[in-house]
């Protein structure tokens, strides 16, 4: 294991994806925080550092589905893997460094965005309002999100054999996860009330009184609902991302499932691929 971590690092450090994407995501935050310190002073919207921390947590997806796409999947392509096992490393093996490797990346895409934030955050909105614990609570939940988004990657990544193919599939199943929450969001913001409306009619005051929301959820539709909601990574990611983030216990227990089931899927994809 430590040498296929230590030849898959030496490789990664000198990927132009890696980098490329290390970049976006600091110059992503640098012109967010730029554009946010111009609106306060311009409008007087008010912002403070703590909102800035949940930022890459909301992104990361995007960034580990191509990274995962497009760096697991040139060992396809390059023979890389058929090396690897003709080495007498096993498929076990072989599969989990991949999975290091892109949790890693993941964690260091994170970490620019932070690293921005704080070099020019600290200066334009001061230090922290809320307690250090709310914001390392988040960064704690965000990382758990992160290692799920890897091994959700990573099985495509190792399953699939051909490059294209991997990265438009894990380009679509980010963008599809994020599409679903974004739904479910809105139909969980469906009021249960409709309110009463007053206008004028022909100059005379008119009004209606409030009528129940046909579209509001309710009972275990709802549950269900808050359930797809809570569990998909997407969904702890909007959450995340929200000025006032719905925390929850759970959220680190649902990230560890979907990391662990999917690693464990994963391999046994993995080792009954026939990689003649």
């Amino acid at each position: 294991m430590s040498k296929l971590l230590s030849a898959g690092f030496a490789r990664m450090w000198k990927n132009t994806m890696f980098w490329l994407e290390i970049i976006i995501m600091a110059l992503l935050f640098a012109a967010i925080m730029i554009a946010d310190y111009q609106s306060a002073r311009d409008y007087g919207n008010a912002y403070s550092l703590d909102t800035f921390f949940s930022g890459p947590f909301v992104v990361i997806g995007f960034f580990t589905a191509s990274f995962a796409s497009m760096f697991l999947g040139t060992e396809y392509s390059d023979g890389t893997i058929r090396n690897k096992l003709s080495t007498g490393h096993s498929r076990g093996t072989v599969y989990l460094s991949g999975l290091i490797l892109c949790f890693a990346a993941t964690l260091l895409f994170c970490l620019s965005a932070i690293a921005i934030i704080c070099i020019m955050g600290i200066p334009l909105f001061g230090f922290l309002v809320n307690p250090l614990a709310d914001t390392s609570a988040v960064i704690v939940i965000g990382i758990f999100t992160a290692a799920a988004y890897s091994a959700i990657f990573t099985l495509v990544s190792m399953s699939v054999t051909n490059k294209p193919i991997t990265v438009m599939v894990c380009i679509f199943l980010c963008i599809a996860f994020y599409f679903s929450s974004v739904r479910i969001e809105a139909k969980l913001g469906e009021p249960e009330i409709n309110p009463g409306y007053a206008w004028l009619e022909n100059g005379v005051p008119v009004s209606s009184r409030p009528t129940p929301n046909p579209n509001y959820i309710s009972g275990a539709k709802r549950e269900c609902y808050e359930f797809i909601y809570d569990f998909l990574p997407s969904g702890q990611s909007i959450q995340l991302g929200k000025k006032t983030p719905n925390l929850s216990v759970l959220f680190p227990l649902y990230s560890l499932f979907i990391t662990v089931s999917s690693t464990a899927g994963g391999i046994l994809i993995f080792r009954k691929r026939d990689l003649k």
